[in-house]
């Protein structure tokens, strides 16, 4: 993801006036953006270097399960934020006991919608994507996201100021974490809504939380490590393997990491893993109540309780932490409204929907609790856990990876008795750690991550880049409806010149394979260049059914005088956990840093902006 070396314009500065000198590396303030909860938590430099676990991460409420409150949003009729978090969910519910909630836009667990509707396989994510609330009506996604950034930075900033830290804005780098397995796109939508909550470019760093966690186990001692497994202590010791198995509330980020022989920390294989969070056990509980009650049923009583419904999905997500492989009976309490509903609705008792139902063996109403057998809970769990134990041990049998013998399991849906115990007896030979704060490791480890980010020295890339670029034609090798003329000589169209290969290790701050283009036209004065990304190693053409489109970006190439024999050198640079790169002047020198615009989503040029000229297509596939 590149970053932002073309500041955007600061309102709040002169025009024309450059923004002041900064030194965003005194004070390091994270914020964990999570699907179900989030928080905050800061450190100083000074901290740090005495004591790196000095980490305050704020308490939003004592009868929370950690120190993240609901990712839940609530604006006004305007779109303006009015209240975020436990608050949020507070003053709806109050506001739809008295019917006064239609003109209120509320939005919970939103956080998904980048994995979804961002994939290669769907609708490109924009800024002109859509999110709806929870009674359908729809914003900008980018503002929702903007508008909770912008409240969990303004609640820290206070937070610093009350305990009376003397800190500079500008002074403090920005960690904002987002899962592994997002992709290019999905990132730099994170970056663009901190920005818009008023967050510089030049003060953010992007964290992936696999590896944020990884860093913050890497820092504990023993004792604050449960352990299960018989393979020693030597966790963290030079050359030890291990699995980084963080499970969120959406997503499952599965990364393996190698510590070396320095203490840093190098990738082994591809971050993977998917949409197996602890809310999609909170999905099966709500297909139970679907298939009982009835879908439209359902989505009737939400509207009209959704106070109620609410407070069914709080007690859900504190009951699913204290279920284990050995519960039995478990029980839920359900409001009177959700019985009245289905006297309503169906002309029928709770009671025997569920007999009429396929879950009748399964689950009972008494009174006003919902009794679940032990053989439910695991229909609950079961999918989500078996697609986790599934993809793990998939990844254990490839070649490199056969050397790990540690899962150290990280993320809210971590601290679930099911999953831990699921792990441990599917894993028996391998030595299972958790900490004893799970759901905070991605939180305080985003803090460490902004003070020491050279700590992880290189990742695996996910996806083969390159740009889009013409070649000469050669008749009976290239297909003929890719042929254009420019200039009386014929070009193949769309040829994908690789620049980073699926698989390769990407170390921190290297270029990857410089290569140099030309310009088509002799008075061309700028190449524009196209960015796909491929789930295929070897490529050949840009619009192949693995390609994907990601963004676009201009070199200028103003002095015509060369004509066609003036190059541009174009080279990426994965020098964080964002892309960086840069084009080259071959006859100025002149390097320019060029930001992606990954929402345009209309590739093309005109005249004076056509695709480089690269060299012979058989060249560019042997690199």
């Amino acid at each position: 993801m590149a970053e932002n070396v073309q500041e955007t314009d600061d309102a709040k500065l002169a025009a024309g006036a450059e923004k002041p000198r900064v030194d965003p590396n005194l004070f390091v303030a994270a914020i964990d953006f999570g699907t179900a909860y989030s928080g905050y938590a800061f450190s100083s430099r000074g901290d740090f270097t005495t004591d790196p676990l000095k980490i305050s991460a704020h308490q939003w409420n004592k009868d929370l399960i950690s120190h993240k409150t609901p990712t839940s949003v609530l604006l006004d009729e305007k779109g303006k934020l009015d209240k975020f978090g436990d608050e949020a969910e507070k003053k709806f519910m109050e506001l739809s006991e008295d019917n006064n909630h239609t003109k209120f836009y509320f939005f919970r667990r939103f956080k998904m919608l980048l994995y979804t509707t961002d994939d290669m396989r769907n609708k490109r994510l924009t800024k002109q994507t859509k999110l709806p609330d929870i009674s359908g009506k729809e914003l900008p996604a980018i503002d929702v996201f903007s508008n909770a950034i912008q409240y969990m930075k303004d609640h820290l900033l206070n937070e610093i100021q009350k305990e009376e830290i003397c800190i500079k804005p500008e002074e403090i780098r920005w960690v904002l974490t987002v899962p592994a397995i997002w992709n290019d796109r999905a990132k730099q939508f994170m970056r663009d809504a901190a920005e818009q909550a008023e967050i510089r470019g030049d003060c953010l760093t992007i964290a992936l939380e696999p590896e944020a966690a990884s860093i913050y186990c890497k820092h504990l001692p023993i004792t604050q490590i449960q352990t299960v497994g018989s393979k020693g202590f030597g966790i963290f010791h030079p050359g030890s393997r291990y699995i980084v198995l963080d499970a969120g509330g959406g997503t499952v980020d599965i990364t393996i990491h190698e510590v070396l022989n320095n203490g840093n920390i190098k990738e082994l294989e591809k971050a993977s893993g998917g949409a197996w969070g602890g809310t999609y056990v909170d999905e099966e509980f709500h297909k139970m109540l679907e298939e009982i009650i009835g879908k439209d049923e359902l989505k009737e009583y939400k509207t009209e309780h959704l106070d109620d419904f609410i407070q069914i999905c709080n007690d859900l997500e504190i009951k699913k932490r204290l279920i284990s492989t050995k519960s039995t009976n478990i029980n839920f309490k359900i409001p009177s409204s959700l019985k009245e509903k289905c006297k309503s609705a169906k002309n029928c008792k709770l009671e025997d929907l569920i007999m009429s139902s396929k879950f009748s063996e399964d689950l009972e109403c008494k009174r006003d609790k919902l009794h679940f057998k032990d053989s439910l809970v695991r229909k609950l769990f079961c999918n989500v856990c078996t697609e986790i134990v599934t993809h793990v041990k998939k990844l254990l049998q490839e070649k490199q990876l056969q050397k790990v013998e540690t899962i150290l399991m990280v993320g809210g849906f971590s601290e679930s008795l099911y999953l831990q115990e699921t792990i441990k007896s599917e894993f028996e030979d391998f030595r299972i750690v958790i900490p004893n704060e799970a759901g905070l490791a991605v939180l305080k480890g985003a803090v460490l991550f902004g003070h020491e980010p050279q700590i992880i020295t290189s990742r695996i890339a996910k996806y083969t880049y390159g740009v889009d670029t013409l070649s000469r034609f050669k008749p009976g090798h290239h297909p003929a409806d890719r042929k254009i003329t420019v200039e009386d000589t014929d070009y193949c169209s769309g040829v994908f010149s690789k620049h980073v290969t699926k698989g390769d290790e990407l170390k921190i701050n290297e270029a990857q394979d410089e290569q140099s283009y030309c310009p088509v036209r002799k008075t061309q004065k700028a190449i524009l260049f196209n960015v796909y990304t491929s789930t295929n190693k070897h490529p050949r053409y840009v619009d192949d059914p693995d390609c994907s489109y990601l963004g676009s970006l201009n070199v200028d190439i103003p002095d015509t005088t060369g004509g066609t024999d003036r190059k541009v050198f174009v080279r990426f640079i994965f020098g964080g956990t964002e892309i960086k790169v840069e084009g080259k002047n071959d006859l100025t020198g002149e390097i320019t840093a060029v930001k992606f615009d990954y929402f345009d989503n209309n590739p093309g040029g005109g005249e004076e902006e056509l695709c480089g000229l690269t060299s012979d297509l058989e060249e560019i596939y042997r690199r």
